[in-house]
């Protein structure tokens, strides 16, 4: 866990002073540490460390794709599994706690069903939604829940939390592509399939209009082919060509605001692929 210092320092204060909320929203840019700070907090209060740990017996973690969900979605079966685990006392820590990670992924009938859970909380349970866009969260579950803003980490930060890990050679560079994403850093250090992901994405952007058909047939072609994981990869590698400053970055700009657009709607629609990606580029 690097960044957030106050963040983290006010959750500590809240239990300290047992002035914490039945639920939260942490919210702010994909990778920058949202999730590993709801994980963390569990931890805290089960354990009193602030640290991602092992097992903990009071901790629940939802994430899209799950049993009874859409393609990449969180639905109605995983918030009744919601409810049966925040409805049970705690074993070992002052509150049963329930991650929900890619918040906007919920189904509005899943959104329905949670909105329940927030209105009559058990007294020992803590709901934390982890989401990069709130926008897509239903009113009347944000207006119930206080939020905190997980902001970009600093560069230098990252990079020496790089160079601790043993990569002082790739640390800077790594550093800088990351934009304040530790977790970006992370995946581009380690990760290799999202490294394939980025290159085929930064392939499809370079190719030329006559040829880009047949590029984007063989990249969805594969039987495990992602859109969703593939968006990211063309997102990122738009914002990498927007911070720039050239006039292709400017160019990117509003190809970028498309594909977040294309993203949200991913969420709640079955997309043709080759169709939207043909879109994008047009």
């Amino acid at each position: 866990m690097i960044g957030h210092e106050k963040n983290i320092a006010n959750l500590k204060g809240l239990q300290e002073r047992g002035a914490l909320s039945h639920g939260y929203i942490f919210y702010g840019p994909a990778m920058v540490g949202k999730k590993m700070a709801a994980l963390s907090f569990a931890n805290f209060l089960e354990k009193g460390e602030f640290v991602e740990g092992g097992i903990l017996s009071d901790l629940m973690l939802i994430q899209p794709g799950g049993e009874g969900a859409g393609n990449g979605s969180i639905g109605i079966d995983a918030v009744r599994e919601i409810r049966n685990f925040l409805w049970q006392k705690p074993n070992a820590s002052p509150r049963r706690t329930l991650v929900i990670d890619d918040a906007e992924f919920l189904t509005t009938e899943a959104q329905n069903a949670l909105l329940k859970v927030t209105e009559e909380p058990p007294v020992s349970s803590l709901l934390i939604l982890v989401t990069s866009d709130t926008e897509s969260i239903l009113p009347t579950i944000t207006s119930r829940l206080p939020k905190i803003y997980f902001g970009p980490v600093p560069e230098k930060e990252i990079a020496k939390w790089l160079e601790d890990g043993g990569e002082k050679k790739k640390a800077a560079e790594l550093a800088k592509k990351a934009m304040g994403k530790p977790g970006l850093a992370w995946r581009l250090l380690h990760d290799e399939n999202f490294k394939e992901q980025l290159e085929l994405a930064a392939k499809l952007l370079k190719t030329p209009a006559a040829t880009r058909r047949d590029v984007i047939k063989k990249i969805i072609e594969p039987e495990e082919f992602s859109f969703r994981k593939f968006l990211d990869a063309v997102i990122i590698n738009l914002a990498w060509r927007e911070a720039d400053g050239s006039g292709a970055a400017r160019q990117s700009a509003a190809m970028w605001h498309k594909a977040l657009q294309l993203y949200g709607r991913e969420t709640n629609f079955s997309l043709n692929p080759r169709l939207q990606l043909e879109n994008l580029l047009s």
